[in-house]
């Protein structure tokens, strides 16, 4: 699920192939990557509409961007990075898993973490593919498990699934709204684990770590943890941990509360 600088160079030395993702902006990636990393915009992706028609959609959408470059690059594993662990590259780690790609790794330091190791970095050069938009074939084969419907969402019950939110502390009790969004609060059945709080220093912290922190925050194993965030990136980053921690249930609920905020229909929690 992650692999560390140290160990990806190791094993480029020895000749394994690395189908190497670049999620910055693209002009940071054309100035300075990894040496061969293509690039790839998973970050201003987003669905309104997280039905189950919505979300094949989106699995057709994700396919568009992401498969040719590994069928460009059968045999490789794919690495997804940024300049520091981050919302970027668990966001597009989880865009390949969700695609069945499951081989797909998050380079945990990115790359602050190569340059501190003494490796180089070239100019980004080739192609740039974005998630978007676009008119999308039929949905391949994708994994439902790693994203969760509104429906599910609003079925929670606070015990056996449990929604789980990866906003900062004033989304969660409402004293904060992104200008987008026409409500403040939270979802009912959910508890806060901030995704700062997950990792430190670019890194992701330790599983242990994870853990306590998870345990902490009232999330059982045994649970089907539905995450979600403002617009479904911090959400990524949150589920890559929890899986990390040895979470087995976990999915993301990608229209977050952009998508919640707009249905005047479902119920809301916020602090007087």
């Amino acid at each position: 699920m992650i692999i560390d600088v140290l160990a990806l160079h190791q094993r480029q030395a020895k000749g394994e192939a690395f189908l190497l993702i670049d999620v910055r902006e693209f002009a940071d990636w054309q100035r300075a990557t990894l040496p061969g990393a293509q690039h790839c915009n998973v970050y201003d992706y987003f669905i309104e509409d997280c039905s189950e028609a919505g979300l094949a959609v989106m699995a057709a959408e994700a396919a568009t961007a992401l498969q040719p470059m590994f069928t460009a690059y059968p045999n490789a594993t794919p690495v997804f990075f940024e300049q520091q662990v981050g919302m970027r590259s668990p966001r597009g780690a989880w865009f390949a898993w969700l695609l069945k790609c499951d081989d797909a790794l998050i380079l945990d330091g990115g790359v602050d973490a190569w340059i501190a190791a003494g490796y180089e970095l070239s100019p980004g050069l080739g192609l740039s593919r974005t998630v978007a938009h676009p008119p999308a074939a039929n949905a391949p084969a994708w994994n439902r498990e790693l994203v969760c419907s509104r429906e599910q969402v609003l079925a929670a019950d606070g015990v056996n699934v449990v929604n789980v939110d990866a906003r900062r502390p004033s989304e969660f009790d409402g004293s904060f709204a992104h200008a987008c969004c026409q409500r403040a609060g939270r979802i009912p059945h959910s508890q806060l684990l901030f995704w700062e709080d997950l990792i430190a220093n670019g890194h992701f912290l330790a599983a242990q770590q994870i853990a306590a922190r998870a345990e902490a925050a009232g999330l059982s194993k045994d649970a089907k943890l539905q995450v979600y965030c403002h617009r479904g990136a911090r959400a990524a980053t949150v589920l890559a941990a929890l899986k990390l921690a040895g979470y087995p249930h976990v999915s993301v609920y990608v229209g977050s509360w952009h998508e919640w905020a707009e249905h005047h229909e479902l119920p809301l929690l916020h602090c007087s």
